[in-house]
């Protein structure tokens, strides 16, 4: 697959500049623009697009270009500029461009012309034929402006530059714009290129466009416009880390990674199959090389030790290493400072060097020697270590790519310091490449001494693993290790092993074996009273498990028990995972009367104040969160939500970020923030992507699903349903899984019109929800009135008012609602009106607009027939409401019911009629009526036989005109006017 030219990015205010300098050429008015910057940096592709401009402009355009072979070779750049306009013209044309100008016989030489006078001055004939050379141009561009662009004009020679200084000179008074690119690195190798540049900069016609490197903004952008906006997480980053915002090294990348496979579009969705970029683009590599080539044979040592080293190296420990003397150094640094290999900065004081690109640095590493690099690390390792330096992750750097020539037990200590580092930091990826090189070293060395060592490193790799979501490996190093350490009989840690697996295997879906591992762990753990800290991390995963597995009783078993150990192991840790637990028990739901958001609320607060680490933590504010969704509180919901997710990324786990995630998009739709919803949700998937199996996709598509559903879009929900199925084994053994399933399926059942079918397949039976524990019953209660059980609806109705109304405003509101509709079945249609309008009082002081404004659309269908004015007023309450969240579904439902209930526009009386001409014209006053009959914009369009989009940009227009922002405010508009609707 190709990649399509994009858009320029981060350039606008240099091509918005064009316009009006060509303008000014129309009044004699010349310019010259030197476009200048790093290489691939986009000065060529700028030019391109001026001359593209000035095409349109209708300017003649003359083409030359400076090469870095041949720079000696005088006026290259104009022979190639004027041969350009030659090719294709007629002979006689040529001629007249000629005519009278024997001196362009001196550098023309395929043409015949007379031989010019001697005047014996080598100054006064250059002069001669640079007058013969300006007025061949302007023969050329024929009355026209002309814009001469010269590409590499760092290449020129210092005639070229001669007569372009000579043609400048007359810009105050030509129609001519003058653009060069210039490569600033090679700028400071050609002092005439750059005595040119200097002279021009203080002449007003001159513009210098400076061109930087892409933010990492601008490189998301550039992204996006080439492929789409759905990337793969972590894509912009990669792209952003190798690239550093240099567009060329941007499309040479997305070339590679297109024609290797390693970026592939699956199913319309672009999946990344690696998280880092091994393999430099060919011309990429070719062009850098091309550079380091160039360079003083003396500066390859600085070069050498810059390349190695870990990110920048000190002035002082880079010296050291090239053995240079003082002034040699030095020198060596300016050049290659100049060259735009190397960057110099200060830190504490002190002076660091670095390769100023990531691709530069590879490059020159690659083309080293494999045992050149080695002693080269083996040597820098004796001047940092010498040097007092304890950076044990420089150094584990340094001993990596000294491989065998490093001291292998100084080296695994060294990797296990650095993986120990990186655990603690939650950096995952790290810590497992130096576990695993560790781990090699002890093995392939037969390091005696080291051997006990090997079951914690298995151990380390398999949890390190765990928390990249990379589970089949994780599983593979934990089973090794308990096979070591059955070799020691240590039996805690074959324990806490189990209970290890117990987790891979559960995400990895793996239902029955994930329960027997715990099973098993638990067995083992319970043998070690001298151990309680193992059998009471075991108890907290059990206590996770039954809730999902919905065995109430074991649950409340385990709890208990997990009350009572955590005083035996006695740590602050411990105490804050038992307040978790509790934080869950108030949660879980396994019985109704646990369910308390307000002992939840009082038991995070107490964990925040207590002594706890970011795991736990984490835990804490993610089930809060769930607890707070679930009655409806989004606020607290969100809170919480938003910390579960700052814990989750600075602990740079995945798996976690999804999740928080998960209860965000629900926080944000039961606020009505749909806006908000949708990148989140896109986040959560993208995110989910990254990880092999587990519950973070399941939580994606179930993200995914939840929010198509609430607003109607039932088709993609019914996508993303088949997804999960696919990916759960049905009926699934993960009870919350299957429950967070279940309104997907009910919302789509009942939107769809299939309730019945829905009713049926349950086998009339209300199943036992732990996860939704207001929300599923009350839209089975739907279901089981859609289906024509009344009774049973009834009684879901009673199951959600059971509770304390105060304690849970969520549950009641849903309740009243189901009884507005269960009692309008019944035929009760009194005290039908009063349920829906108290559920919309509800769901008002829950501050939930679109669950509210839906309450008021069944309200209103409720009064059309007693009290059309009360149902036309509900109606554009509930129209403002849906339009402005975007709810097309809801919206459509309350255009149909102001259809239904006679809303239509009259003619306008002559009067009106003139006062409001003057602020619409004809087609955009039919829009209006149309709108305040209740049409959409797609039967508007075909009603006035114009596409939906011209529709759409007729109520933009219309919006703006009258300063208003929705349909109903434009009826509420039209009817102040007395072109209101009328009741048949």
């Amino acid at each position: 697959m190709t990649v399509k030219k994009s858009q320029m990015m981060e350039r606008e205010k240099y091509l918005n500049q064009i316009p009006a300098i060509l303008a000014n050429l129309m009044d004699g008015k010349g310019a010259i623009v030197a476009i200048m910057g790093e290489p691939g940096i986009g000065k060529t592709r700028l030019s391109q697009e001026i001359m593209h401009i000035a095409s349109e402009h209708r300017c003649k355009i003359l083409l030359g270009r400076s090469y870095s072979v041949g720079s000696d070779t005088a006026y290259t750049p104009i022979l190639e500029m004027l041969n350009h306009n030659f090719r294709g013209a007629s002979p006689e044309k040529v001629s007249a461009w000629t005519k009278d100008l024997p001196d362009l016989g001196k550098l023309l030489r395929r043409f015949r012309f007379p031989e010019p006078p001697q005047v014996g001055d080598p100054a006064l004939e250059k002069t001669r034929l640079f007058e013969s050379l300006v007025c061949l141009v302007e023969r050329m561009a024929e009355g026209q402006p002309l814009v001469i662009i010269q590409e590499d004009l760092h290449f020129a020679d210092p005639a070229s530059l001669e007569f372009l200084h000579y043609l400048s000179r007359g810009m105050n008074i030509s129609p001519l714009m003058m653009v060069c690119t210039i490569d600033t690195f090679e700028l400071s190798a050609n002092a005439n290129a750059n005595g040119f540049i200097q002279s021009l900069r203080k002449e007003e016609f001159f513009k210098e466009f400076r061109l930087n490197r892409l933010s990492e903004h601008g490189v998301a952008r550039l992204l996006a416009d080439r492929l789409g906006t759905a990337l793969p997480d972590g894509f912009i980053p990669l792209i952003m880390k190798h690239s550093e915002g240099v567009p060329l090294f941007i499309d040479e990348l997305l070339h590679s990674l297109l024609e290797t496979g390693v970026l592939s579009m699956q199913d319309g969705v672009w999946i990344l199959s690696v998280r880092s970029i091994e393999t430099i683009p060919f011309r990429i590599k070719e062009l850098i090389k091309e550079r380091i080539q160039r360079i003083h044979s003396g500066d390859h040592k600085v070069l050498l030790y810059a390349a190695i080293s870990k990110s920048i190296v000190s002035h002082r420990i880079l010296h050291q290493l090239t053995q240079m003397n003082e002034d040699d150094f030095l020198s060596a640094i300016q050049r290659l400072k100049s060259s735009g290999l190397l960057y110099e900065e200060i830190q504490e004081m002190e002076v660091h060097y670095g390769i100023y690109h990531a691709l530069v640095k590879d490059v020159v590493y690659e083309e080293l020697p494999i045992m050149v690099r080695r002693r080269a690390y083996k040597f820098f390792i004796e001047v940092l270590e010498e040097s007092g330096s304890d950076d044990v992750e420089y150094l584990a750097h340094l001993y990596d790519g000294a491989g065998p020539e490093a001291d292998p037990i100084r080296t695994v200590n060294v990797f296990l310091l650095n993986a120990e580092r990186a655990r603690s930091l939650h950096a995952y990826a790290s810590a497992a490449k130096y576990y695993k090189s560790a781990l090699q070293l002890i093995q392939t060395n037969k390091m005696a001494e080291e051997k006990t060592r090997i079951p914690l490193l298995l151990k380390r790799l398999g949890e390190a693993h765990k928390m990249l979501g990379e589970y089949s490996e994780a599983g593979r190093y934990c089973l090794e290790a308990i096979r070591t350490y059955v070799q020691y009989d240590d039996q805690k840690e074959i324990a806490r092993l189990h209970g290890l697996l117990s987790l891979i295997f559960w995400e990895s879906r793996e239902i029955e074996q994930s329960v027997q591992y715990l099973e098993d762990g638990l067995a083992i753990a319970r043998k070690q009273l001298a151990s309680p800290e193992v059998r009471y991390e075991l108890l907290l995963t059990s206590l996770v498990y039954l809730s999902r597995l919905k065995r109430a009783e074991d649950y409340c078993q385990v709890y208990e028990e997990i009350q009572e150990v955590h005083k035996l192991v006695g740590t602050p840790r411990a105490a804050a995972q038992a307040k978790v637990a509790e934080i869950d028990y108030w949660t879980s739901c396994v019985f109704k009367e646990n369910f308390s958001p307000r002992n939840v609320q009082a038991s995070v607060e107490q964990l925040e104040k207590m002594e706890v680490d970011d795991e736990t933590l984490f835990r804490g504010y993610f089930v809060s969160a769930i607890n707070f969704i679930f009655c409806g509180r989004y606020e607290l919901s969100g809170t919480y939500s938003q910390k579960s997710l700052e814990i989750a990324k600075r602990m740079h786990i995945p798996e976690y970020e999804v999740r928080s995630y998960w209860i965000q998009v629900q926080a944000d739709l039961f606020g009505g923030n749909w806006k908000l919803a949708i990148p989140k949700m896109d986040i959560c998937v993208s995110k989910a992507r990254r990880i092999d199996v587990g519950r973070p996709l399941l939580y994606a598509y179930i993200t995914k699903g939840f929010v198509y559903a609430w607003m109607g879009n039932f088709a993609d929900a019914q996508l993303c349903l088949d997804e999960l199925r696919r990916l759960v084994p049905y009926p699934a053994k993960d009870g919350h899984i299957v429950d967070m399933m279940a309104p997907i399926e009910m919302m789509i059942a009942l939107g769809t019109e299939k309730a019945a079918d829905y009713y049926a397949s349950m086998n009339q039976t209300r199943p036992y929800y732990v996860v939704y524990p207001w929300l599923n019953p009350a839209l089975w209660g739907e279901i089981q009135l859609s289906a024509g059980d009344r009774m049973g609806a009834l009684a879901s109705v009673k199951e959600l008012l059971a509770g304390n109304k105060e304690e849970n405003l969520f549950a009641w509101a849903l309740g009243k609602r189901l009884y507005g509709k269960v009692d309008y079945a019944l035929g009760n249609k009194e005290a039908s009106v009063l349920h829906f309008h108290e559920a919309a009082d509800l769901f008002s002081k829950l501050q939930m607009p679109l669950e509210q404004a839906r309450s008021l659309l069944f309200y209103a269908d409720m009064m059309m027939e007693g009290d059309p004015e009360e149902a036309k007023n509900k109606l554009l309450q509930c129209l403002e409401t849906f339009e402005h969240l975007d709810a097309e579904y809801d919206l459509n439902m309350t255009q149909s019911l102001m259809k239904k209930l006679g809303v239509r526009m009259p003619k306008p009386d002559a009067a009106n009629s003139k006062k409001k001409e003057t602020e619409l014209s004809n087609r955009e006053m039919e829009v209006a009526r149309l709108v305040a009959e209740g049409l959409t914009n797609i039967e508007i369009a075909e009603a006035l036989i114009i596409s939906p989009r011209t529709v759409s940009t007729h109520l933009e227009k219309i919006y703006r005109r009258l300063g208003i922002n929705s349909r109903a405010s434009l009826v509420k508009y039209l009817m102040d006017y007395d072109l209101s609707v009328e009741h048949h």
